[in-house]
């Protein structure tokens, strides 16, 4: 028995092979192993060629190979397509009936997919279902297992509907259980379930939001980015959220700005495009030091780009987006699970130094979607600095940006009796109003600049894992850690030392407090995903360590520790 199988689900747009991966992931989750899947998506309602891709483990997952053990194929060009992806004794299961091969290779199995369905699903549309049933035929697994997934996701369908998708799911598996024959794939159990979710990355944005105290959020739907609002908006009335499709990304930008200076927590979710439209708006909240937290979700440009596929190169966009010089703070989680832990902190940091913080994902963290340890989800308790509904002090004292040693200054939600609350997007006097004074000015400059040094020390140190004495080490940040830390227990395993140094905290960086003396590393590389080594040249600045050796990726597609070692 094996404990890591990489299932590709091939075909046009249209075919379901999302709804396949989705069904074998849940039903494998359930089982208590960990799964990840990634989309392989091209910019297309029908038709092209996409890739659903399952990773099916007993040890934590948080990346692909792009090395398949099984492969199924909807349409022959992506039989075609695919094959150089497929391991040396890997299986691609096809409809023999429809896509004829002249010369079938060993380890092609076709299936009546088409034919099945039909018969017992009473549509050919249950071909993805007649699929799922021959894969969990292969991997010798329950079939019963997947019935209580297939009920939740057809729920809203119909009994019937229900009825036919497990028909036909039972029919793929028993012929291919029929005429299989003896294959070595078969997964080695967890020795312990445990509980565990199943969600996107996206999912786990939303979902970390809302245990964060989110009430309003608003937005205009951007790929990747929109089913960040999608799953919010689903549970705006549970959790008495105002959820606002704005008419465009300078709206939702001055919307959640809005809702802040009335005292709840604001969200907004764009990717480049929209961001580069919300940029007047963030300079807005630096100058107001209104706390406001965006989700920045990644993909390949300049302009349109790749709208569906992965990139890690706005991060210098994020630093230096808005006019003027300003505070602001840079995260990126990791996986799904940390979004919990990250978004908490977001909205936490954005009220306690009263600055705009940006979330930096990419199309692969929210598509992906990973199996996560409900005992891994751990958000910071919240905290809402100094934030005021009744203010004490005598009549007309209040100073919305009264100049303090913390450079911190105490909001107070409008309305409240007897205070006026002024704020400015000129630069202004501490009580708000609008000033020309070039003392004044440059005292509240520093007053908003300073607030850099105190969150710098709140930052959370990078994760570091490997070898204490390492002759390589690799640097990275976000949604890269799979990738990486598999790449290091690699070449652990080959006898190389080998290090991970890996960022979720991007900006202001925390003074570093490592196992090793950065300067006596024999090999440091940093490993983006974009064409210029955006992070590596903001950790040389910190630093001083000069990063020279990169691995980098800029075509679209995710890291892998296949594609790391390659280059290494």
């Amino acid at each position: 028995m094996i404990n890591d199988i990489e299932i590709a689900i091939a075909g046009s747009a249209g075919q379901g092979m999302q709804t396949i991966a989705y069904t074998l992931g849940k039903t494998f989750t359930r089982q208590g192993f960990f799964v990840f899947t990634y989309q392989d998506l091209m910019s297309r309602v029908r038709g092209g060629s996409n890739v659903s891709i399952l990773r099916i483990k007993n040890t934590a997952t948080n990346s692909i190979s792009y090395f398949f053990d099984i492969l199924v194929a909807l349409d022959r060009s992506s039989l075609l397509v695919n094959l150089k992806n497929l391991r040396e004794d890997g299986v691609v299961v096809y409809d023999g009936e429809k896509i004829i091969l002249k010369e079938a290779k060993p380890g092609f199995f076709p299936v009546p997919l088409e034919r099945i369905a039909l018969e017992s699903g009473k549509d050919k549309i249950m071909v993805n279902a007649v699929a799922t049933g021959a894969v969990m035929a292969l991997l010798k697994w329950d079939v019963t297992a997947s019935s209580g997934v297939v009920g939740e996701i057809f729920a809203g369908k119909g009994e019937e509907v229900i009825i036919n998708n497990l028909n036909a799911i039972k029919a793929g598996y028993d012929y291919v259980a029929a005429h299989s024959g003896a294959l070595p794939l078969e997964p080695r159990m967890p020795l312990a379930a445990g509980k565990k979710l199943f969600m996107t990355g996206s999912e786990s944005l939303a979902l970390a939001s809302i245990a964060a105290g989110v009430k309003f959020y608003a937005g205009y739907p951007m790929s990747p980015s929109t089913a960040v609002m999608e799953h919010i908006a689903g549970k705006a009335g549970e959790y008495k959220i105002i959820c606002e499709q704005a008419e465009d990304e300078i709206a939702a930008i001055n919307m959640i700005i809005g809702a802040s200076y009335g005292g709840v927590r604001a969200l907004t979710a764009t990717s480049g495009g929209g961001f580069a439209l919300m940029s007047e708006g963030i300079s807005l909240a630096g100058m107001t030091e209104t706390p406001v937290v965006i989700i920045l979700t990644q993909r390949p440009g300049p302009a349109t780009g790749f709208p569906t596929r992965t990139e890690q190169a706005d991060l210098k966009f994020a630093l230096y987006s808005g006019h003027g010089e300003f505070a602001r703070i840079i995260l990126a989680p990791r996986t799904a699970a940390e979004s919990f832990l990250a978004m908490s902190r977001a909205f936490n940091l954005a009220e306690e130094y009263q600055v705009p913080v940006i979330v930096l994902t990419d199309q692969y963290f929210n598509d992906s979607s990973y199996t996560i340890n409900a005992a891994d989800i751990q958000p910071e308790p919240l905290r809402r600095g100094n934030l005021n509904f009744v203010w004490p002090e005598d009549k007309n004292t209040y100073k919305r940006y009264s100049i303090n040693a913390s450079g911190v200054s105490p909001r107070l939600v409008p309305g409240c009796p007897y205070q006026q609350v002024c704020e400015d997007s000129d630069e202004h006097t501490e009580e708000g109003h609008i000033s020309e004074s070039g003392e004044l000015r440059k005292k509240m400059v520093e007053k908003r600049l300073f607030k850099l040094t105190e969150i710098a020390v709140d930052m959370q140190q990078p994760v570091y894992t490997g070898s204490n004495a390492p002759s390589l080490l690799l640097i990275g940040w976000g949604s890269t850690y799979g990738a990486l830390k598999e790449t290091v227990d690699l070449m652990n395993q080959k006898g190389v030392p080998a290090a991970l140094l890996h960022f979720s905290e991007l900006w202001p960086l925390p003074e570093l407090k490592l196992p090793c003396d950065l300067k006596n590393i024999e090999k440091i590389v940093a490993v983006e995903g974009n064409a210029t080594a955006q992070f590596a040249s903001l950790f040389s600045a910190h630093t001083g360590v000069n990063i020279t050796k990169r691995v980098l990726r800029y075509d679209g597609r995710p890291l892998t520790a296949n594609y790391i070692i390659k280059k290494l």
